[in-house]
């Protein structure tokens, strides 16, 4: 509720002043302006028995947008990855996507196609999430990335 009250608008945009307890970690745009991404066979991850032989897909955005939607959306709780809490849920992308925050301003997610969604793919992404790093932008761009021009489903 204070985070509301504090909360004005000022030339037709949200302008936010931290109540006392509470800081501002990130600011920017609720869709985010680039997702970088990375899609594999399940199989070549060695997940193919539990969430098929469909896609897994991994993924990090800077924005609100994601953020908002997994408040939006039915979400379970999943655990943590590395030490961050993690929530699953079957509304946003694919069977399945679990996310976590790794950073203050950033969402991890860890998402797949091609099996239903039980207790085992659950355990199955968070094995997967534990093996993930975020990469520097030169580091994404060393991994020579292809670039799809589109508007995003997130945010």
């Amino acid at each position: 509720m204070g985070i509301a009250t504090t909360t004005t608008v000022v030339s037709g945009r949200p302008k936010l002043r931290a109540p006392s307890g509470f800081s501002v970690v990130s600011t920017g745009s609720a869709r985010p302006h680039v997702i970088r991404e990375a899609r594999y066979g399940s199989d070549e991850l060695g997940e193919a028995g539990v969430l098929s032989g469909g896609l897994t897909f991994t993924g990090v955005a800077r924005c609100g947008g994601i953020e908002d939607r997994l408040y939006a959306v039915d979400t379970q709780p999943a655990g943590t990855v590395h030490g961050k809490p993690a929530v699953v849920t079957s509304e946003l992308v694919g069977n399945a996507v679990l996310a976590w925050e790794p950073e203050p301003g950033a969402v991890a997610y860890i998402g797949y196609s091609g099996a239903p969604l039980d207790r085992d793919a659950v355990d199955a992404l968070r094995r997967l999430a534990e093996q993930a790093r975020l990469l520097s932008p030169q580091q994404w761009q060393a991994t020579r990335p292809s670039t799809v021009d589109q508007v995003n489903g997130f945010g």
